[in-house]
């Protein structure tokens, strides 16, 4: 009876290995699909209010798209946010997350999306490799003689990389990213990437 017993509370103990492991996979995946849905509604959100950014982007070697919520209570404020990376010649995604710091007197919410245009692979390699930080120093753009005014309305942060800053108000004038940390979410890639 005994042997019976362990026989089946080894059993039970396989199946649920068995079934939390699967479990987990699909946690991974929705969470997946269910940014891949947001970040698709940051783009067409961007596209509505700067219709020149899908040339832009549809021309770049890359883009990456993130959804942030920032809070601000008193003189400290943080956000997060996710999204992923698109290299559009191989069609690979990669999975990041942004985190921001603030100081400074403020009360509130603010939610919005944050979508970098990367015109080379040194640029896009360098923003997944070694993860990326906002310190404050942006220029915004008008023409830069290769895109047109393909990039009007966003903002070159560094040599190669442009960003746009939308939220449900419309296209950002100045760009409220301070102290933001963008960086590879190894829980959702399939690979870890090396940070």
């Amino acid at each position: 009876m005994r042997k019976i017993i362990r026989i089946i509370s080894c059993m039970l103990a396989v199946l649920f290995m068995v079934s939390s492991v699967a479990l987990a996979k699909s946690t991974v995946e929705e969470r997946r699909a269910e940014l891949r849905n947001k970040t698709n509604k940051a783009l067409e959100l961007l596209y509505e209010k700067q219709p020149k950014a899908r040339q832009a982007i549809s021309n770049s070697y890359g883009y990456a798209v993130f959804v942030d919520t920032s809070y601000a209570m008193g003189i400290f404020g943080s956000g997060h946010g996710r999204g992923r990376a698109v290299n559009r010649n191989t069609g690979t995604e990669i999975f990041m997350k942004m985190q921001e710091y603030q100081a400074g007197l403020a009360f509130g919410v603010r939610q919005s999306n944050t979508v970098f245009v990367f015109d080379n692979i040194e640029a896009f390699t360098t923003f997944i490799k070694k993860g990326w930080s906002y310190g404050g120093h942006a220029t915004a753009a008008v023409t830069d003689g290769v895109h047109g005014d393909t990039l009007e309305g966003a903002f070159q942060v560094a040599d190669g990389t442009w960003m746009y800053q939308v939220s449900t108000k419309g296209l950002a004038a100045e760009l409220a990213l301070k102290g933001t940390n963008f960086y590879v979410d190894n829980d959702l890639n399939a690979a870890k990437i090396p940070r």
